[in-house]
């Protein structure tokens, strides 16, 4: 609801500042999205990576070996289990659908996988990560990209699904 009623006021009066704890996004206009998404699509975004790197990862990873003990730690809470984070994702009524799981090794892919460990998507982390702001590009195991993000702080997320046509913004409690 909150989202809703934010783009609301950036489309009505053009200019808009935001605060959620102690930390404030200033959006001044959709000229500011339009500048985010320049860069997150810009010459060196691919939609679809085919490269033998990447095929690589998927390869490496299309089930997660770990996933009965990752399953039970994601849903039990845990952020941090054997030199991994994770994070559990659950619908309304509180059942999980998938986990997140990032290697300590390698902070800058996050792989997510159902609940049986089987990998969905690949995220890609750019820039100054994890130092604010950064972004993400979210992959299907196919390659497609799916969905580009930028995160100005901790409590903020601009996403841009597909060619970044459409896109929303997400208030982290």
């Amino acid at each position: 609801m909150r989202n809703i009623i934010l783009l609301l006021l950036i489309f009505m009066f053009g200019n808009i500042t935001y605060s959620f704890d102690e930390n404030t996004v200033l959006i001044n206009d959709i000229k500011d999205i339009n500048s985010i998404k320049a860069i997150l699509y810009s010459k060196e975004c691919q939609t679809k990576l085919e490269t033998p790197e990447f095929k690589k990862i998927i390869s490496e990873h299309k089930k997660d070996k770990n996933y009965t003990e990752n399953y039970y730690a994601a849903q039990g809470g845990y952020k941090y289990f054997k030199n991994n984070y994770l994070k559990a994702y659950t619908t309304k009524m509180d059942l999980m659908y998938m986990y997140s799981l990032q290697e300590h090794n390698n902070l800058r892919l996050i792989y997510y996988y159902s609940i049986l460990g089987n990998l969905k998507y690949v995220d890609i982390l750019y820039n100054n990560y994890p130092n604010y702001p950064y972004y993400s590009r979210k992959y299907s195991k196919s390659g497609k990209l799916i969905s580009s993000s930028y995160y100005p702080d901790k409590n903020n997320e601009i996403v841009f699904y597909n060619d970044g046509s459409n896109y929303k913004i997400i208030l982290h409690k």
